[in-house]
């Protein structure tokens, strides 16, 4: 390939040298080296024909000749751009873009400065002809913006004019960065530009999956349909194994002077939950199950991240290798959510053969909005960094508790991360509705095609503080009302018997406890006397009848398969529903008054409870129409829509949580609703007058 060319004469001609030589890469996906070789005679312009000569540039790092430090990018637009004594980070990584005779030097940082840098006059305000970054696009022609590169073949080094002013990109003496009149022997406005192996340095990795074949094997090597407990003896990665995937198994491999955890997964090979949920192989860490200040749980590792999931740039692309994890109060959302998911988005480059593959990953951080967020409208998705396909990623990862620094009375719930030597911070919202603090790692959801984590030098602690405060209410003893009826259920008074309703949630035998045993759950009686136990769901020849629910006196957590239950939450109505483990049969409250585990559609209200927790018991109760002329709308009331309220009385409202936490007070009689989507109580003030509604 040749090009004609020209270029402007510098006002040094000793300098130049009568060979030019550049390749300009437009795209990561261009493979075409474009050579200039340029003459230049002084005072005048002409043309000569490109021969094959080759210099690498493409993405660089420009390494200052007199002091070895790299140009960076500012934290922002125009602010003035730095120095770094390393090139391992984005800002400070450049491509030389050609806008029509002159180029543009853009930056490839993801963050602040993320456009083209500009050169200034004399009275910039950060300082005479200083350099700063910009958001501008490449290719732009602006006079500020634009540069004339000079190429010192014998030295394979570059200045960089801005435009044709006659000064030069300069490291002054005090760190600054400006354009700044010099010769060429001044080292300051000499650089080297240092090729950075971008996203077309493809390989692959000496302990990388190619199988073709993603399918789990016809042997069923993989399935382990009795336990997700899937490991090998003294695995090298610290945690307990949650194996969800019939593709492979948990294995070791030795690379880089090191042991690997292996972790493959691959698009429908969950064979545990069934193919709704995602596969996952993840370890799961002893959680820190106390609030106090000072509580935490603390997670180290390097990772290597070879491939995630694929579904041709859809929303579902991507794999998680890290989650914090923590129940909550109850309310807003399923009781032991993810709280903080840290996913791996793929990144596509030319693996040299012109074909698309995996070469980078953005990892983005998929936080809660609210406590029990999931999907879209419960969660938002931030951008951390990138890293390069098997680059050795250094991760810290903590999640605890500590005290707010703007209310020594208040404390703050956190999850923050340190990837690749960058932090990354964040509260978890709602915080003292936090009751634990974990972590899960490994390789988890795949959309489409396969993912490949793997983990190695993996530490972990905890540390538990008891929270000395104020004790929260009994939060964690519900009575489960019946939406059709309005009824609770209630504990027998014996085992083996079957349970009952009550009109009221008064006595202990209508309330209990949920008590996680695996995947699943036990409904746990607080009753002193009679079935003190977990319910059991007996078959069609049960000792209350076909399928009748019964109490037992077997203390939680037990795993036994007809005293296990699934709990299903729907966040809009903040409404359960309970099926019998695996069964297709759902905690019913028949016509006839019995309780039965049965098949029932979810519309169907028979099958469908409230869990109310004790402590607000007395307010739910006292909701009678007689006090209604303090509320009548609207009710159910959209989120950030507005209430109003039609009482004369000037004491004003309260508003609290199903947990009887005061969120909101004042005396406005139209009231924004700025609160999660869930179910609250509104009170009036100096009154028992209480009313439920629901934020949607």
């Amino acid at each position: 390939m040749f090009v004609w060319a020209s270029l402007h004469c510098p006002d040094n001609f000793a300098y130049m040298i009568t060979k030019y030589n550049f390749f300009f890469q437009k795209t990561l996906k261009m493979n075409t080296h474009i050579h200039k070789l340029l003459a230049i005679s002084c005072c005048m312009f002409f043309s000569i024909l490109l021969t094959g000569q080759t210099v690498p540039t493409g993405v660089v790092a420009l390494k200052n000749v007199e002091t070895g430090e790299y140009l960076t990018t500012a934290a922002a637009s125009t602010q003035p751009v730095g120095m770094s004594a390393s090139e391992e980070e984005p800002n400070t990584h450049w491509t030389l873009v050609q806008s029509g005779d002159f180029y543009n030097i853009d930056s490839e940082s993801s963050t602040g400065g993320t456009g083209i840098i500009r050169a200034t006059g004399a009275n910039f305000s950060a300082g005479a002809y200083a350099v700063v970054s910009t958001l501008k696009d490449s290719p732009a022609t602006d006079t500020d913006k634009t540069w004339t590169i000079y190429y010192n073949d014998t030295t394979d080094t570059y200045r960089f004019e801005s435009r044709t002013a006659g000064r030069y990109l300069y490291l002054n003496a005090d760190g600054t960065v400006t354009h700044s009149t010099a010769p060429a022997t001044d080292n300051r406005s000499v650089w080297e530009a240092i090729p950075i192996e971008d996203a077309n340095a493809w390989s692959i990795a000496p302990d990388e999956d190619t199988n073709p074949d993603l399918s789990c094997p016809d042997s069923g090597e993989f399935q382990n349909d009795n336990t997700r407990v899937v490991d090998i003896p003294n695995s090298v990665n610290v945690g307990t194994a949650d194996d969800r995937s019939c593709y492979a198994d948990y294995s070791e491999s030795f690379v880089y002077d090191q042991t690997w955890g292996v972790y493959n997964i691959t698009d429908g090979s969950n064979h545990w939950d069934g193919t709704s949920l995602q596969p996952r192989i993840e370890r799961s860490l002893p959680r820190s199950q106390e609030t106090g200040i000072g509580s935490y749980a603390r997670f180290t590792g390097t990772v290597r991240i070879l491939e995630v999931g694929d579904t041709a740039g859809t929303g579902n692309d991507g794999s998680y290798f890290m989650q914090t994890k923590g129940k909550h109060t109850g309310g807003g959302g399923p009781n032991d959510p993810a709280i903080c998911l840290y996913l791996a988005m793929p990144v596509y480059g030319d693996d040299g053969n012109g074909n698309l593959v995996q070469v980078s990953f953005d990892i983005v951080r998929e936080q809660i909005n609210f406590r029990g967020g999931s999907g879209a409208a419960g969660r938002d998705i931030v951008f951390l960094r990138n890293v390069k396909k098997d680059e050795l990623v250094e991760i810290e990862l903590e999640v605890g508790f500590r005290e707010d620094p703007d209310n020594p009375d208040l404390k703050i719930h956190y999850s923050d991360a340190v990837i690749g030597g960058e932090v990354f911070n964040w509260n978890i919202p709602e915080p003292e509705r936090g009751r634990e603090s974990g972590i899960r790692y490994g390789a988890y959801r795949v959309k489409g095609g396969r993912a490949q984590m793997r983990w190695a030098n993996t530490t972990y602690e905890r540390v538990e503080v008891v929270d000395n405060s104020d004790p929260p209410p009994n939060i964690d003893a519900l009575a489960l009302r019946n939406v059709e009826t309005g009824e609770f259920l209630t504990a027998a008074s014996g085992s083996a018997q079957p349970v009952t309703m009550s009109a009221a949630a008064e006595a202990p035998n209508t309330l209990w406890t949920l008590v996680e045993t695996g995947s699943y759950f036990n409904i746990d009686s607080e009753s002193t006397t009679g079935g003190t136990g977990i319910l059991r769901a007996p078959g069609d020849n049960g000792p209350g009848g076909s399928f009748v629910v019964v109490s037992t006196l077997k203390a939680p957590p037990a795993t036994d398969s007809d005293k296990t239950w699934t709990i299903h939450y729907d966040e809009p109505s903040d409404t359960y529903r309970f099926e019998s483990r695996t069964t297709g049969r759902y905690l019913y409250h028949n016509a006839d008054g019995t309780v039965t585990h049965s098949q029932a559609p979810d519309t169907d209200n028979r099958s469908v409870w409230e869990a109310i927790p004790a402590s607000v018991l007395s307010s739910v109760e006292s909701d009678v129409e007689e006090n209604a002329e303090y509320f009548l709308y609207p009710n159910p009331v959209r989120q950030n829509d507005y209430l109003t309220l039609e009482s004369e009385s000037k004491a004003g409202y309260q508003i609290f949580n199903l947990q009887g936490m005061l969120l909101k007070s004042g005396t406005d009689k139209t009231i924004q609703m700025d609160l999660a989507k869930g179910v609250y109580f509104l009170k009036e003030k100096n009154s028992a007058t209480v009313q439920r509604f629901v934020v949607y």
